[in-house]
């Protein structure tokens, strides 16, 4: 298999990134501050050349063509989560709310993360004056012409409520390759806005693309921000 050798892929290894998405079988109006009543179902990393699934439910054999997968059962998450270097940074994308306090409460992990949901949205409000938004991944993907290559089509992006049909509707093989391929538009936004200091979003005042400056490594929140938060 002839796997991707890029920017991206060379940024993420000489930085210690890896890209996660952690999913929950569960609706989306449930109380946040209550992560004793979530369960985590199924969970993806990416590192820039191969995806870990995590899902008992995944009959394995999930490879995509240019990137290797490695598919485990959940009840190995906690001990690969052991196994990463301590000084690496988890990455995602609307996943300060749930999915890294998912880990940090199950696997009690420490590592350093950053949000580019959060990111994106803080300093837009910034930059240009306004109230927070946070922008959906495929929005902001497609304003930055930020590519997936799992899915047939950027369309074919699941929204949580599509994803909460698709995994009770047993079709579970969708839902990973939903995580993927998002897992995938992270990573390559994150190094794009990385590399150019900068993100495009559309000004609603003039509705046009303007670019808005980005500081990367001033929103990476340390290790044990979480624990120490709860503390």
């Amino acid at each position: 298999m002839k796997v991707h050798f890029n920017r991206m892929s060379y940024w993420m290894d000489k930085e210690k990134i890896v890209t996660f998405r952690v999913f929950t079988a569960q609706s989306d109006d449930k109380d946040y501050t209550r992560l004793d009543t979530f369960n985590l179902d199924a969970a993806v990393f990416f590192n820039g050349k191969t995806f870990y699934v995590f899902c008992d439910v995944i009959a394995k054999g999930m490879n995509h063509r240019g990137y290797k997968t490695v598919v485990h059962e959940r009840a190995h998450l906690g001990e690969w989560l052991k196994a990463l270097p301590s000084d690496i940074t988890l990455m995602g994308y609307n996943s300060t709310k749930l999915d890294y306090q998912l880990l940090v409460k199950a696997y009690g992990v420490n590592f350093k993360t950053i949000d580019l949901m959060d990111v994106i949205g803080l300093s837009v409000a910034e930059e240009l004056a306004l109230e927070k938004k946070r922008y959906p991944l495929r929005t902001v993907a497609r304003w930055n012409s930020i590519k997936q290559t799992i899915l047939p089509h950027l369309s074919w992006f699941f929204n949580s409520v599509e994803m909460f049909n698709e995994w009770f509707n047993q079709r579970f093989r969708n839902v990973a390759k939903n995580l993927c391929a998002e897992c995938e538009m992270t990573a390559k936004l994150g190094a794009r806005v990385r590399r150019k200091g900068e993100v495009r979003v559309l000004d609603p005042v003039t509705e046009k693309g303007v670019l808005v400056p980005v500081d990367f490594h001033a929103h990476v929140l340390p290790s044990g921000f979480f624990a120490n938060e709860e503390e």
